[in-house]
């Protein structure tokens, strides 16, 4: 008893350790499955009643057909087959009734111009390669009996359909979450590392003469576009899927954070342009001085840890954040040069600062570096109070006449505004008086003009 338990756990261990290594390797699971439909089908296709096993070797295409890495992808394909295979053998029927004989060119020929046109509905999907295919088999194999070639054709195909589709169902179906998962990390590493060879490029001595990196840079939208099709090859995977159903889990973060790195990706390649351009001198509208490189290098690498580590370590956005500041405030004090001189730059510090919200989107993950310094100026001014007689109150009623003398200024404005409509009137009534004289409405309106000035400087100078 004891011997036929220990042959069973080995048994059993057997069959796990077999299953996990089908599971790891997805094409030779997809193999396996689609070698086990073939036969199934082809065993069950002489047990269809009718004419249809007289034609037994179209069940194991049918299962061929439908077998494909995901269920729903494999009801699809088999249902767009079908659909195309039955448009076909509906074509060569049709044609082959128009004609007396066997078929000859004239029927191919107008068989397969037709048929091409009908390739063209979309909705066929996979289906319209099959147009063709199953016209051209039932017109020139099916002889005269076109009609049960047809029948034969269509239900033995089906069969395989099915045979497949259930086969994919059962046996292990495809679940290929784990695998997007680590795509995600891996490209995330390599944003990282691609962050910090830019940061290189400020730590040698230009002119550079190594472009390694900046074609390592140029590889990431291809990169993330394959890391893409692994997110939706999982999402599609997981749909009428039982497996889903012990690991219920949306795909929404992987999708939110496929889209942040498509934006850091994005501009690390802006930088490096940039970088290139300043590291090789060839740039004449884009410049920086060599006191910045430090600086920006020590960002870069700042904002490399950000995307390392931006799910686990809230600090590395503070210690980001405070590095950008102070990139900007080494640009700032060159502020007394040409704008091309620190264009490069600013070009950096702009993508940096990018890279860091498309990682925090909703700034919740760390405050600003400046919030915690605004939040402390705040409350010493809260707890301030201002007594009679000190600088406060003083500067309080400095204010309040200030603004005493701007009220009195307007309404001397307003006076003067309308002194002003009375004399153009007046002016209007001379008519040629004061032309003649040449001085009454030019220095009239001069001297009108100074007085309105004069109040609203004063007031300036008393609100400073």
């Amino acid at each position: 008893m004891t011997d036929r338990r220990s042959t069973l756990d080995r048994d059993a261990r057997a069959v796990g350790h077999w299953t996990r290594v089908l599971l790891a390797q997805p094409r030779l699971l997809l193999a396996v499955k689609t070698a086990f439909a073939a036969g199934l089908a082809y065993w069950i296709a002489p047990q269809i009643p009718g004419t249809a096993a007289d034609y037994p070797y179209y069940a194991p295409l049918g299962a061929v057909i439908a077998m494909y890495p995901t269920l729903r992808a494999s009801l699809r394909q088999g249902i767009q087959v079908l659909l195309g295979v039955v448009v076909g053998i509906a074509l060569a029927t049709a044609v082959f009734a128009l004609q007396d004989g066997p078929p000859g060119v004239l029927a191919v020929g107008v068989l397969v111009g037709i048929g091409v046109v009908l390739a063209g509905i979309r909705w066929l999907g996979a289906g319209r390669d099959w147009v063709l295919t199953a016209g051209l088999f039932v017109l020139l194999l099916g002889g005269s009996d076109t009609e049960s070639y047809g029948i034969g054709y269509i239900v033995q195909l089906g069969v395989g359909v099915v045979v497949g589709v259930v086969v994919n169902f059962v046996i292990v179906p495809p679940l290929n979450t784990s695998r997007a998962e680590t795509r995600l990390r891996r490209v995330r590493q390599a944003l990282a590392e691609r962050a910090d060879e830019i940061a290189g490029v400020f730590e040698t001595p230009w002119p550079l003469e190594d472009d390694d990196w900046e074609e390592r840079v140029g590889e990431l939208p291809a990169t993330l576009h394959s890391v893409r099709s692994s997110v939706q090859y999982a999402d599609e995977s997981r749909r009428m899927n039982p497996r889903w159903l012990l690991r219920r889990r949306d795909l929404g973060h992987e999708y939110a954070e496929l889209a942040a790195f498509e934006r850091v990706s994005f501009h690390l390649q802006d930088i490096a342009e940039v970088s290139g351009v300043l590291g090789r001198r060839i740039g004449r509208q884009i410049g920086m001085p060599d006191s910045l490189a430090p600086a920006v290098a020590h960002t870069l690498h700042g904002v490399a840890e950000v995307i390392r580590r931006h799910d686990s370590d809230a600090d590395v956005f503070v210690e980001a954040r405070r590095r950008i500041a102070d990139l900007w405030e080494a640009i700032d004090a060159h502020r007394d040069r040409p704008t091309t001189d620190t264009s490069g730059g600013v070009s950096i510090a702009v993508s940096l600062g990018r890279i860091v919200a498309a990682l925090d989107p909703d700034d919740g993950t760390a405050p600003r570096p400046s919030e915690t310094d605004a939040g402390t100026a705040e409350a010493g001014t809260d707890t301030e109070e201002v007594r009679p007689g000190s600088d406060g109150a003083e500067t309080a009623g400095a204010d309040d006449t200030a603004d005493d003398t701007a009220d009195d200024s307007d309404t001397a404005d307003d006076s003067a505004t309308a002194d002003d409509s009375a004399t153009e009137g007046d002016s209007a009534t001379d008519g040629d008086t004061g032309d003649a004289d040449g001085t009454t409405g030019d220095d009239g309106t001069a001297r009108a003009t100074e007085d309105d000035e004069a109040p609203r400087d004063t007031v300036r100078r008393d609100a400073d």
